[in-house]
């Protein structure tokens, strides 16, 4: 019975050594594919007729959906359980860029314009040329100022 019990313990541990697991660097010039979500990954959910482009009513009829979604006894605010269910979601499918819901006024609920300030923010920031509509090219150009491309090699590491 020990022997059984021991090769069983043994194939276990060896199971577990036989590969070893990916390490992860970070490198600040390396573009990242299947874990990041990118902040033009929030603006494009809404582009409605996937022409590669977000215009501010398809995005505003996208947050009324989102909102209604989210505000599940239908009296048009979200109460601090609704809130709590919406940031949870947020966080499942944005993951790190995820916007959480604020309450900013302070009266207990979130109502539609705060629900909608953080993406409004955001499509305003890719909105490069203000004509209401953010395009692959104005979210290319935005993201490239915040995460520039790296620099050329050098013999220096």
């Amino acid at each position: 019975m020990w022997a059984r019990m021991t090769v069983g313990v043994l194939l276990f541990a060896l199971a577990g050594c036989s590969t070893p697991a990916p390490t992860r660097h970070w490198r600040p010039f390396e573009t990242r594919q299947e874990d990041w979500h990118g902040p033009h990954n929030l603006i494009l959910r809404y582009d409605a007729n996937n022409d590669g482009s977000v215009t501010r009513r398809e995005l505003e009829a996208g947050l009324r959906q989102d909102f209604l979604q989210a505000d599940t006894n239908r009296d048009g605010r979200l109460d601090a359980d609704e809130v709590r269910t919406a940031n949870l979601r947020r966080i499942r499918i944005d993951q790190s860029t995820a916007i959480p819901l604020i309450d900013w006024n302070d009266d207990g609920f979130v109502d539609f314009g705060e629900f909608a300030a953080g993406m409004r923010s955001l499509f305003d920031q890719f909105d490069a040329d203000g004509d209401g509509k953010v395009t692959l090219e104005e979210m290319h150009i935005r993201l490239q100022r915040v995460a520039p491309v790296a620099p050329a090699a050098s013999g220096i590491h």
